[in-house]
């Protein structure tokens, strides 16, 4: 496996280099680090924890019904066109954060902020190489995939350090800065041999009415997609309220904080371990199976409360959603093909943003409602086994790209 990882990597060291460097630019509008930011959101606009959670949800939200369209507009040009306008995007929402004179403007910077970094700049850099290795995808998705984790272990230090320096509004104009060097410098691996848009501009015409099978009507992808949500609905919902749930189980939030230091190595790990896994075994072999470690810390969250757990359940959950991170996109060319896959990414990661923006909120109203995290918890278990059981047809199913 390290020989087929070093041979493919030796091989292909360009693109790889390209697709991390943009998943780690994505970090500029994923929520772990947005969040960082929090508590001078709230200090300087007068904002409640409610009030500012809603905002981002309302740029969230919004964001995702931008995606659906925005997404598929890779297509019709260069990834390299594309990927400087997304560049442009997510600067610009930037520098709305560091300007911005109230919660209103706020919720604007973070609609381009959710729009351009999670949304655009992961979907451009999964797109991307899930295109140019289609029958490598899982160790190339997993290889680019990567750089997110990497930025995840250096960018909270580094903006703590910023904000603290200089302050959170100079913060976030550096943080548009570093989008436009780091593009600047991830464009110089992309070749410029063979990058032409994927559809000419003749067939935007015939594209603009449904196609043959309307995507929502697809049984492969309805299927396939509670499964495919389920982890950035339940990791970001227990994610946004670890407090509460440290409170709950009577754990220090250092253990909690220093779980979710073993979540992103032990996710880095198995981005690295799972992507030859889905080459040899092909993606809807594995698609009703990597959910079940998610349920398994679903579980033991539930019913045990030692402190023990905390890094069991960060563990457990990491590898799904690393399996489930490289598996989606690999899964999207095995059913439709490397030509709709724009189409299908930017569908779904619509409704991957919606997922991680509605459970703080679900979640917080359970709360709220006197529901602890320990029962939801064994709601999350649950719903995570039957989306693998709903999955089972489509592992069955013989053929892959037939509408």
């Amino acid at each position: 496996m390290i020989k087929s990882y070093i041979d493919f990597s030796r091989r292909n060291w360009s693109l790889l280099i390209f697709g991390g460097l943009l998943m780690a630019l994505s970090s500029f509008g994923q929520t772990y680090f947005v969040a960082m930011s929090g508590a001078h959101f709230r200090g300087a606009f007068g904002l409640s924890d409610g009030e500012l959670g809603a905002a981002y949800a309302a740029g969230t939200f919004v964001s995702a019904l931008t995606l659906t369209w925005a997404g598929r507009l890779i297509d019709y040009t260069t990834v390299r066109r594309f990927t400087w306008t997304v560049a442009l995007l997510l600067a610009f929402a930037c520098v709305l954060v560091a300007i911005s004179p109230g919660a209103v403007f706020l919720a604007v910077a973070f609609y381009f902020l959710r729009l351009g970094g999670q949304g655009l700049m992961t979907h451009t850099a999964l797109t991307a190489t899930a295109r140019a290795f289609p029958s490598d995808a899982g160790k190339a998705l997993g290889l680019i995939a990567l750089g997110l984790s990497l930025a995840q272990g250096v960018l909270p230090f580094a903006t703590v350090f910023v904000m603290d320096a200089w302050g959170w509004r100079t913060g976030w104009l550096i943080n548009a800065a570093v989008v436009l060097i780091g593009v600047t410098f991830a464009l110089r691996f992309l070749p410029v041999a063979g990058d032409e848009p994927l559809r000419s501009r003749r067939e935007t015409k015939a594209d603009a009415g449904p196609p043959a099978t309307p995507l929502w009507r697809d049984m492969r992808l309805l299927l396939t997609l509670p499964a495919v949500l389920a982890t950035p609905f339940i990791v970001t919902g227990f994610f946004f309220h670890q407090a509460r749930l440290a409170e709950q189980k009577g754990w220090d939030i250092a253990t909690v904080a220093g779980s979710l230091g073993a979540f992103a190595i032990v996710q880095a790990m198995s981005l690295v371990l799972i992507g030859p896994v889905i080459d040899r075994f092909g993606p809807k072999r594995l698609l009703p199976f990597f959910l079940l470690p998610q349920a398994g810390a679903m579980l033991l969250l539930g019913y045990v409360s030692t402190p023990l757990i905390a890094p069991v359940y960060m563990l457990l959950m990491a590898v799904s959603a690393a399996f489930g991170s490289t598996l989606a996109t690999a899964l999207w060319v095995d059913l439709f093909g490397a030509r709709e896959l724009a189409r299908v990414r930017s569908a779904v990661e619509a409704g991957a943003v919606l997922a991680s923006g509605a459970s703080p909120i679900a979640m917080g109203l359970l709360i709220d409602a006197g529901v602890p995290l320990s029962l939801q918890a064994l709601g999350c278990c649950a719903f995570s086994l039957a989306a693998s059981a709903l999955t089972l047809p489509v592992m069955l199913r013989k053929g892959g790209r037939s509408a």
